[in-house]
């Protein structure tokens, strides 16, 4: 009876406990994986029209998301995308690592000419208040402008950031991924 009684106890302060644990962490990893299901194509869809506006913000004012052309099959290295409108024109997301092997992206567009027309950096994982400089226009304006025909570099055609030199040259890295695509992959099928 006691080594019943022993068994008992044993069964009830660490058999079972192991047990419920078990049970629970599959009832969890169950859960888990139902709602993976189910917001995996929401997160996409929001990540995709987030994409898309980044594009539109880039590309000649009054541009329609039903007027861009979607780049397949793009190469070159850093480069994330790439679409093209009607008129011309051509916008290229790109990135490179910038502090702390962080993501720094560029959307860069590039009018009929091969000029850059316009830009935006997204800095937010660099250093706030130091490399998170780089997605200020006050840095990435001075590339407006600039002919795709020669790559930039730093202080060819803006300067790098104090104290922020690794997050300028993942722009300037991301920009010149752009850039090549552009004259490699694009110029001529836009």
């Amino acid at each position: 009876m006691a080594k019943k009684q022993a068994q008992e106890s044993v069964f009830k302060t660490m058999i079972y406990p192991v047990i419920i644990l078990v049970v629970i962490c599959v009832v969890c990893s169950a859960l888990l994986a139902l709602l993976n299901d189910v917001t995996a194509p929401i997160i996409a869809a929001n990540e995709a029209a987030q994409t898309q506006a980044a594009y539109l913000g880039v590309l000649p004012e009054g541009t329609d998301a039903g007027q861009l052309t979607t780049l397949e099959g793009l190469t070159t290295d850093g480069v994330v995308g790439a679409v093209t409108t009607p008129d011309g024109s051509v916008a290229v997301q790109a990135s490179a690592a910038g502090y702390s092997g962080n993501e720094v992206t560029v959307f860069v567009s590039f009018d009929s000419t091969g000029a850059i027309a316009r830009l935006s950096v997204d800095a937010s994982t660099q250093t706030t208040g130091i490399g998170s400089k780089t997605g200020e226009e006050s840095f990435w304006s001075g590339f407006i402008g600039w002919n795709a025909a020669e790559p930039v570099s730093a202080g060819n055609p803006v300067d790098t950031i104090a104290g922020a030199t690794v997050s300028s040259n993942a722009v300037i890295t991301a920009l010149n991924s752009a850039i090549d695509c552009y004259n490699n992959e694009i110029k001529g099928v836009a």
